[in-house]
C-alpha cells in the first residue's frame, strides 16, 4: 500500500471539514474523523458508524486516517485557519467528546442547550440556558 502523501491528506481534510459542518450522519462521522486524528485522547471513531458513508468519503477517513499515520501531522495543520476550523468542529461536535458519549440529550430542552424565556411566545427570540441541562445539550443518562 502506497503512502498517502501530505498533499493526499490536506485535501481529504479539506473536504472533511467541509461534510462535518453538515448536520448529517455523513457530518456525524466526518467530524469523528477529524476529532480522533486531531486529538485521539479526547475524541474516538466508531467504527461501526463509518458504514454511514458512501464508498468515495469512505475512501477519504481512510486517506485521513493513513495520513495522519504516514505524516506524523495533525489535520488542523494542513489547512487554512485550521486551528479556528477545529476549534469550531469541537464545539458543533461536543456530544462525541469522550465524556459526553454516553450521556442522552436533554429531554426538557429536546439537546438545543436553552429555551425560550417566554415558551408562550416564541418569536420573541430571546433564550436561557437550560436549567436541567445547564446549557450543555446532554444529561447523564441515570438522571432521566
Amino acid at each position: 500500500m502506497e503512502k498517502v502523501t501530505i498533499e493526499q491528506y490536506a485535501a481529504a481534510v479539506v473536504k472533511f471539514v467541509d461534510l462535518a459542518r453538515q448536520p448529517t450522519s455523513g457530518g456525524r462521522v466526518a467530524a469523528q474523523v477529524l476529532l480522533s486524528a486531531y486529538n485521539g485522547c479526547e475524541f474516538q471513531l466508531d467504527l461501526a458508524s463509518m458504514g454511514n458513508l458512501d464508498r468515495g468519503n469512505f475512501e477519504t477517513a481512510m486517506t485521513i486516517i493513513r495520513g495522519r499515520y504516514d505524516t506524523w501531522h495533525e489535520p488542523h495543520q494542513l489547512i487554512k485557519d485550521g486551528s479556528a476550523a477545529f476549534g469550531e468542529l469541537w464545539k458543533t461536535w461536543f456530544a462525541l467528546h469522550v465524556e459526553e458519549r454516553g450521556k442522552a440529550e436533554c429531554p426538557t430542552c429536546e439537546g438545543q442547550g436553552e429555551l425560550f424565556l417566554h415558551p408562550d411566545d416564541e418569536n420573541d427570540g430571546r433564550t436561557k440556558p437550560c436549567p436541567r441541562c445547564a446549557g450543555k445539550r446532554r444529561v447523564c443518562r441515570c438522571s432521566l
